[in-house]
């Protein structure tokens, strides 16, 4: 195994230099600085975006290729070469041997490392290129201090994929913040990317669950407190000081009772629909949690909110048919929005958080950013300006 990362060039020192705690701020890219304002960033996010699309559509020809992503067949020419080079994409063999002219992504050509800390627990998978989960393991810990078990969950891993041909680990994501430098210092020098879970879970829908890559969605996370994250046009949405997606904050229903109060999932005794507590919390949040789906929907015109959390499938597909049967109710009434978007449980079910956090070494070094979409530089200019 190597933990060497692909395109190790400047473009992804300064990459690397965007973590969060990098030493040098002046390789940083703050939150209203777009990507891609010269030739360097031009050309990494063309290689960023053709890996992408071999990754979403399957082995491609170089004229599809350049037809999905906007670029000459020429420098599609030299990207897929680029990207051979470094053992993420191949070229099919046709039949009897002859050459297919088409090429797809090698799954274990890069290994990423995700880490969720949640009631008590380190959750790790390790995912390929594909978002194929090729390793799983979890590791209770101490809520004052999770870094030995994390740092020691991270370890394990790495040992475990060493002995894997091929197996090259760009990095670590890990939605915990708490010491995060002491990780750092201990699994040095892999990178680890520290993020929200909320928006975590978004990412992991758009990037392996049904949200197309320039989707607009709402991503509601229950658990101890209730959180979203947003994704509009494809990049991430945040909110000033990284603020948005508090909905636990608001007051819902005839009551005006806090979101975080009704939705709280600790008072569940049990995880059954058909138990009796559980069906009034069912009603009960569902009827709160509308108030608030009908707020993000007036602003964001999302197309699709997904609801989902670290719970059971049963029951985040109870609550969604209640929330489902509420927006019909809501549509009709005079006084009520007369469009709502679709209402969905999240596709990746108690792993959209792991999986998602998991995906982030692959967005720092590989693949389109979300977090920090492209501007070619003809609309920095011009934006700018204005």
């Amino acid at each position: 195994m190597s933990r060497d990362r692909p395109f190790d060039r400047p473009q992804d020192r300064a990459a690397s230099a965007r973590r969060p705690g990098s030493a040098d701020p002046t390789m940083a890219r703050t939150a209203h600085q777009p990507a891609g304002q010269n030739l360097v960033h031009a050309a990494d996010h063309n290689l960023r975006v053709t890996l992408e699309a071999l990754r979403r559509n399957g082995p491609m020809s170089r004229l599809d290729l350049a037809r999905v992503t906007g670029l000459t067949v020429p420098g599609i020419t030299n990207i897929v070469r680029r990207l051979e080079a470094d053992g993420l994409v191949a070229e099919e063999a046709g039949q009897a041997g002859a050459r297919a002219n088409r090429f797809a992504i090698v799954p274990d050509g890069a290994v990423s490392l995700g880490v969720d800390i949640a009631g008590g627990r380190a959750s790790l998978v390790a995912i390929d290129l594909a978002g194929r989960v090729v390793l799983r393991d979890a590791v209770a810990v101490d809520g004052d201090d999770p870094v030995p078990a994390v740092v020691a969950l991270a370890s394990r891993a790495l040992e475990t994929l060493a002995r894997r041909e091929g197996s090259r680990v760009l990095g670590v994501g890990l939605t915990a913040a708490g010491g995060i430098e002491a990780v750092r210092a201990a699994l040095a020098p892999l990178p680890v990317i520290v993020e929200a879970d909320t928006i975590a879970a978004a990412l992991g829908e758009r990037q392996f669950g049904v949200a197309a890559a320039d989707d607009s969605f709402v991503y509601v996370l229950l658990g101890p407190s209730t959180r979203a994250g947003m994704i509009i046009g494809g990049a991430v949405f945040n909110g000033a000081e990284h603020q948005a997606g508090r909905l636990g904050a608001m007051r819902t229903g005839e009551d005006g009772r806090p979101l975080d109060e009704v939705l709280a999932t600790a008072a569940l005794d049990g995880r059954d629909p058909a138990d009796p507590a559980v069906e009034r919390w069912l009603e009960d949040a569902s009827a709160h949690l509308m108030d608030s789906l009908i707020a993000i929907s007036a602003f964001l015109a999302p197309r699709v909110i997904f609801v989902g959390g670290r719970l059971p499938a049963a029951l985040l597909d109870a609550l969604v048919e209640r929330l489902g049967a509420r927006r019909l109710e809501r549509m009709i009434e005079p006084t009520q929005p007369y469009w709502l978007p679709e209402l969905r449980r999240g596709t990746l079910d108690e792993d959209a958080v792991l999986l998602g956090i998991a995906a982030m070494p692959f967005l720092e070094f590989l693949l389109p950013d979300p977090r920090r979409p492209f501007r070619p530089p003809s609309m920095a200019v011009s934006g700018s300006a204005a």
